[in-house]
């Protein structure tokens, strides 16, 4: 826009300022012609100056403007954080929990406090994923740096150890009184050190209680490119180091370290050692993931009620 009012106003004066020709009816002198050169050159210098200063306002308004907007931005974000801390507080410290994780905050994966309706169980903490698939899981197994270690006894996977603000194991009672209360999904979510993903998905999940030993009951395998690795465990009763329940002439949960629901002895084992690879399999691993027993860097085990 100024360069457009510049370039008239220098026509205009470029007009103005030109000889006269021979055929004009009056002649200017020298002297004047000069002034009047002169004068088109002072008036373009000083527009020059005025578009300066016209485009450094310019300038510091955008720049004031950016400003403005970083610190409303950062007030807002500061509130939010804010919110959520006493949000999380109330739940945590006041008492507040829910039926299940389909009942907590949408899309706002976190900890949270609940109870199963028909569950005589006290409320327990627990994670739940409510960005993954439309939310709602809750998280009974997840593991992804290696920080907590999975070789335990019986008690120890009856009643759960971690938390659930890192790697947990929920525990098996906890387990078997959520899902006897309705009916669940089980997903296994699963990444390999290259970060590959792969899940599996089943209907008709459910832990039996303690008499039975936790026996898993496992639906269809309904779909999940990492295939069905855990058929070989359905039916089965829990096994730990200290506990033998498998099939198996051995142990199977002292020669992999680490309690499952083993038969002779498995094709997966979410709670194996953490480690790439091991001279004896005894990793965290899932077969059908790539066709071997190879340890994986990410395992999560979530169940949702199959109405959410």
């Amino acid at each position: 826009m100024i360069g457009a009012v510049l370039t008239l106003i220098c026509c205009h004066l470029v007009l103005c300022c030109s000889p006269v020709r021979a055929n004009d009816t009056e002649s200017e002198t020298e002297p004047f012609q000069g002034l009047k050169t002169n004068l088109m050159f002072q008036v373009l210098k000083r527009l020059d100056e005025i578009d300066q200063r016209i485009s450094h306002l310019e300038r510091r308004i955008q720049s004031n403007h950016h400003v403005a907007t970083a610190i409303i931005t950062d007030k807002l974000e500061g509130i939010s954080d804010k919110l959520e801390r006493i949000n999380k507080t109330i739940r945590q410290n006041v008492g507040t929990y829910y039926g299940s994780c389909h009942e907590a905050p949408a899309m706002l994966s976190d900890v949270y406090t609940i109870k199963p309706p028909a569950s005589s169980v006290a409320p327990f903490r627990v994670y739940c994923e409510q960005g993954y698939r439309k939310g709602g899981w809750i998280v009974l197994s997840r593991r992804f740096d290696g920080s907590l270690n999975f070789t335990r006894d019986w008690i120890d996977y009856r009643d759960g150890f971690g938390s659930p603000e890192g790697e947990y194991w929920l525990g098996l009672e906890k387990m078997h009184r959520i899902t006897s209360s309705d009916y669940f999904q089980l997903l296994v979510h699963l990444k390999d050190y290259d970060g590959t993903v792969k899940t599996a998905l089943y209907d008709e999940f459910e832990i039996g209680n303690e008499s039975t030993g936790y026996r898993l009951h496992l639906g269809p395998f309904v779909e999940g490119a990492a295939k069905d690795s855990l058929r070989a465990s359905a039916g089965m009763k829990f096994s730990t180091p200290d506990r033998d329940n498998d099939e198996h002439p051995g142990c199977c949960a002292s020669y992999y370290a680490s309690g499952w629901w083993y038969r002779n002895c498995m094709n997966a084992n979410l709670n194996g050692l953490y480690r790439r690879s091991d001279p004896h399999n005894a990793t965290m691993n899932w077969f059908g993931f790539r066709d071997d027993l190879q340890g994986l860097k990410e395992a999560t085990m979530m169940i949702r009620e199959v109405s959410s």
